[in-house]
């Protein structure tokens, strides 16, 4: 098989590239980040189903890897998950309002976001993307209630997932609530 030099070489590289400084993750720990994960994000999609009314964005993908991947992160946390989703969404309501969906509305929302985050300590970066929605999306009728539903109650759901499931797989979620 002529591939398996290639294969080969790739390899004795790949052998001679630096160890990574973290630790290998135990599998019991990869495993629950998985349950989690499909958990929350199949709980909260089952309950928009029900529900009949949207509660899924892009960005609780993203929240679900820190909430239940790398839930000892402090971007993790209730306080930085539900206010920086709250305040993202809030400045990308209004700058869509004042500005409109352009490419420097878009940078605005998401650079005021970043801000706002910052200086009330909940920064969580998939927020950056539900402001990003916000701007881009508010000409096709997301309103104030965005903010709400899908945002902050989505975002919620996936915190109290977080919660019970993490103490049920004894593992230490939330650090800190506030």
């Amino acid at each position: 098989m002529p591939f398996m030099g290639g294969i080969n070489k790739i390899n004795a590289v790949i052998k001679k590239l630096p160890k990574s400084p973290h630790p290998l993750i135990p599998s019991r720990e990869v495993w629950l980040s998985l349950f989690g994960a499909f958990l929350g994000i199949g709980f909260t999609a089952l309950l928009a189903y029900l529900w009949k009314f949207p509660m899924l964005l892009g960005p609780f993908g993203a929240s679900s890897v820190l909430i239940y991947g790398a839930y000892k992160s402090p971007l993790a946390q209730p306080r930085n998950v539900l206010l920086g989703h709250f305040v993202s969404a809030c400045i990308g309501i209004v700058i869509n309002d004042f500005f409109g969906a352009t490419f420097w509305s878009i940078a605005l929302g998401v650079a005021l976001a970043l801000v706002l985050m910052t200086v009330t300590y909940s920064i969580h970066p998939p927020a950056g993307a539900t402001a990003y929605i916000a701007v881009q999306t508010g000409g096709l009728g997301v309103s104030y209630m965005y903010i709400f539903n899908p945002v902050v109650f989505g975002a919620f759901v996936l915190v109290i997932i977080g919660v019970v499931f993490n103490k049920l797989g004894k593992r230490e979620y939330p650090t800190h609530w506030w």
